[in-house]
């Protein structure tokens, strides 16, 4: 692969990782706020021409309903004008659609940047997992959607396995399996939706290399780093976006063609825990399946590189989502 570094000692770079601060929610895919960054080619060049499996897949794979959660159909669409509400600041992103940044009082700490899908995915979100802000102010609330997502991922990632043949079993199945909740706590801090009042918003990263935007609770790439180049078009034109339950497994599904690459690498050796690592670095930067390799020439892509992949290390570990869904602690 184009730009290959050199290799790590793994106990340095394991020390690097412990010194790395994680990354929360949507900040995984993105460098700061305000920076017009853009990769060298050589980082461009070698995240288009990798293989992308996930997008052969038909849509009838990440289109069934896993939640069991009541649908918005009964919900009026709002008639009134969102940008007299004054919930925040709206920004046209390349002609495609309405961004906004929402007030700190209506996201209530679910990330800052969102879509408003409300008319476009009618009767296609999940009530249970769309919290209004005065419902995610109540801890019991909080517990119950934290565990409705923890289950929701069980089932989904044993969903995606089968699916796929069962091919992994014993200590890798387990390990992936909570590889798949740190991914999507990295990503969004399970983070999908935004109902407020009869409007509904989904979660995009805030500054994503990806001009496009990374959307939803596995922040779904809708384009490159050039927004003429669209990614996941199938899952986009489908209105994946609209539910958790699409976003989780598609998301998932892409996770388990990095891992299955991973999974080959010699460069990882036997470790399941490199695999695991390497499969996110090839998810969060597109750069590579080896844990340890990291854009040569780009100093600013090999950082971000480093920080997901600590952050995804440290989540991976920590399982923070776990006090979460015990009420003790939220009170």
């Amino acid at each position: 692969m184009v730009g290959k570094v050199h290799k790590f000692h793994s106990i340095y770079f394991f020390l690097l990782f412990g010194a790395v601060s994680c990354l929360s929610g949507c900040s995984t895919k993105f460098f700061k706020k305000g920076a017009q960054y853009m990769p060298n080619k050589d980082v461009t060049r070698t995240t288009l021409s990798a293989p992308m499996p996930w997008l052969d897949e038909p849509s009838s794979r990440w289109e069934r309903d896993f939640s069991g959660s009541r649908r918005d159909s009964l919900i009026p669409v709002p008639k009134a004008d969102l940008e007299k509400e004054g919930i925040g600041i709206k920004t046209r992103v390349y002609d495609l659609f309405d961004r906004w940044k929402l007030n700190d009082d209506i996201t209530g700490n679910r990330g800052t940047y969102y879509a408003d899908i409300t008319g476009e995915c009618k009767g296609m979100i999940e009530i249970d997992f769309a919290l209004t802000p005065e419902e995610w102010q109540s801890p019991d609330n909080r517990v119950k959607y934290y565990r409705a997502v923890d289950k929701l991922i069980d089932k989904i990632g044993n969903t995606l396995l089968a699916d796929f043949g069962d091919k992994l079993e014993g200590q890798e199945k387990e390990f992936f399996l909570l590889a798949l909740k740190t991914l999507a706590w990295q990503e969004s801090k399970w983070q999908h939706y935004l109902r407020y009042k009869d409007w509904f918003f989904v979660i995009l990263s805030s500054g994503s290399y990806n001009k496009l935007h990374d959307w939803g609770i596995t922040q779904i790439a809708r384009s490159s780093f050039d927004p003429d180049i669209l990614l996941n078009k199938d899952f986009f034109n489908s209105k994946g976006c609209c539910s958790i339950s699409s976003s989780l497994y598609y998301g998932f599904m892409q996770y388990y063609f990095c891992y299955m690459e991973a999974r080959e690498n010699p460069d990882n050796s036997p470790s399941l825990f490199n695999k695991i690592v390497g499969a996110y670095n090839r998810y969060c930067s597109g750069y590579s399946s080896c844990y340890y390799e990291l854009a040569k020439d780009d100093k600013a892509y090999r950082n971000y590189q480093i920080r997901a992949m600590g952050g995804f290390k440290d989540n991976f570990i920590l399982k923070p989502w776990e006090k979460l869904m015990n009420l003790k602690n939220e009170e």
